[in-house]
């Protein structure tokens, strides 16, 4: 197998996330905030393709971004994992709500900590991630920016509506670009 193949097929995976993280913003407005069917398509099922694309991303460009670029990986990829892990615990929230007796188990520790280390490991790693791949000039610089935009608009009061959409529009075009450009007749494995 060729590890330029791989990484493309995570490209695709990047764009799918980024589809289904942009889809969440109507989703949510139609149907309201925490919405079931968002959290599922948006949050779960967009967080685990964003995961899987945010490596082909960083392989994709991985030799122009150096160790930095492995550091906002690395914080990126984390700050990812617990966004859907909070998807899954908002779920099992409003599951919660719908049926009580849910509420009579033993619940685990206190969710802001962990909000905050996601909070910080989302911020860090995307700008990190979004300057090297500026630096790198291997992808489209749009989503680089934008990259870097969505960390200071998630700062900015009313625009939590919207952001989602932020989100997926840079991984659709960074995903995109690795799907289109990788050359799958090197790095055979």
């Amino acid at each position: 197998m060729l590890i330029s193949n791989v990484i493309r097929w995570l490209g695709l995976c990047a764009v799918l996330g980024g589809v289904c993280r942009a889809l969440m913003t109507p989703i949510e407005l139609a149907w309201g905030v925490d919405n079931i069917v968002a959290l599922l398509i948006g949050g779960v099922t967009g967080s685990i393709f964003i995961i899987l694309g945010t490596v082909g991303i960083y392989l994709y460009q991985a030799e122009k971004t150096g160790i930095l670029g492995f550091i906002g990986f690395i914080i990126t990829s984390l700050g990812n994992i617990i966004v859907c892990s909070m998807v899954l615990i908002s779920l099992f929230v409003n599951t919660a709500l719908m049926q009580p007796q849910i509420l009579e188990q033993d619940l685990p520790g206190p969710i802001m900590p962990i909000r905050l280390v996601m909070l910080i490991g989302i911020s860090l790693g995307y700008i990190i991630l979004g300057f090297v791949t500026l630096r790198a000039k291997m992808l489209p610089s749009w989503a680089g920016v934008l990259m870097i935009l969505f960390v200071i608009l998630s700062f900015i009061p009313f625009t939590g509506d919207y952001i989602a959409v932020v989100w997926g529009l840079f991984y659709i075009g960074l995903g995109w670009a690795v799907w289109s450009k990788s050359d799958v007749s090197k790095n055979k494995i």
